[in-house]
């Protein structure tokens, strides 16, 4: 009986080690697009769905950035404070998730890969070059940070239509 217990608990940490290792297994494209600002390439998104179709508000879902120049986590904190605030987001917990994202985001690189999952069930995962990095435990959390990109109220409407499929 021990073995078997042993056996199981070998597989499953596979499987969560290869669930982790990849980010975006099991997902397609629904599409991607370049974010300039005054004529300077900042990254490149590409969304990604379980049919390569997007339907907003279903999972899972995973938008993956390969950023072309160095940005601080300081930074991309403020860029996500921006955001909210320019779509007119409001929440109880908007501040209380901006102090946790200290403690999730890096500063990134040139050629890093930042991937923000979500799960069957709304569950979130922030990867670095496909290693995990931290979550935000709040399912609002979940779709109100992906809406900075894929929400009809977002400042970069053009990046949205090609990251959903529709231009």
């Amino acid at each position: 009986m021990k073995s078997l217990i042993s056996i199981l608990t070998i597989v499953s940490l596979l499987t969560i080690n290869s669930v982790v290792a990849a980010p975006l297994q099991g997902l397609q494209s629904s599409g991607k697009s370049e974010l300039s600002w005054f004529l300077i390439s900042v990254y490149e998104a590409q969304l990604f769905t379980t049919s390569g179709q997007f339907v907003y508000g279903q999972y899972p879902q995973a938008l993956e950035i390969e950023y072309y120049r160095n940005i601080t986590k300081e930074n991309l904190i403020k860029a996500t404070k921006d955001q909210w605030e320019e779509q007119s987001i409001k929440h109880p917990d908007l501040d209380s998730w901006l102090v946790e994202l200290e403690q999730v985001f890096p500063d990134v690189k040139t050629e890093d890969k930042l991937v923000f999952s979500i799960d069957e069930i709304g569950n979130n995962q922030f990867f670095l070059n496909d290693k995990p990095i931290g979550t935000i435990a709040n399912k609002d959390f979940s779709q109100l940070f992906l809406d900075i990109w894929v929400s009809e109220k977002t400042t970069y409407p053009d990046l949205r239509l090609e990251l959903i499929g529709d231009k």
